[in-house]
């Protein structure tokens, strides 16, 4: 049964995509997450200690990304970097301290940003 914070982000990013930023791509975990919130697409970018976060941004560019989730527990200090990334293409970015579930997940994008996908998305 989903839970109530995961039924609100399911309307407001159903159909877009979520950019997950950090840790190695978990197949099983990507497609709960697109199963849960009723995306076109998990774009999960997987990285390694030291890669440069220029080659994030076109995943945060895309007109369908919706929102970006930083795993920090799984990337490096430098990708904080992203916020700028996000800043300038007006995405709202989501500090993931912990796993993907998608209870969790929907925790964080609610705490962090559902005001803004409430004004932006809501249904």
């Amino acid at each position: 049964e989903a839970t109530e914070e995961v039924k609100q982000v399911a309307k407001w990013l159903a159909g877009k995509v979520l950019v997950l930023i950090g840790g190695d791509l978990r197949p099983p975990a990507r497609e709960a997450l697109k199963r849960a919130f009723d995306l076109k697409e998990v774009d999960w970018v997987e990285t390694q200690g030291h890669d440069s976060v220029s080659r994030f941004e076109s995943h945060v560019a895309r007109p369908d990304t919706a929102v970006v989730l930083l795993a920090i527990r799984w990337t490096s200090h430098s990708f904080a970097n992203v916020k700028e990334f996000c800043d300038s293409h007006d995405k709202p970015l989501v500090r993931l301290p912990g796993g993907y579930h998608p209870n969790q997940v929907a925790f964080q994008i609610a705490r962090q940003c559902g005001e803004r996908l409430e004004a932006c998305c809501g249904k």
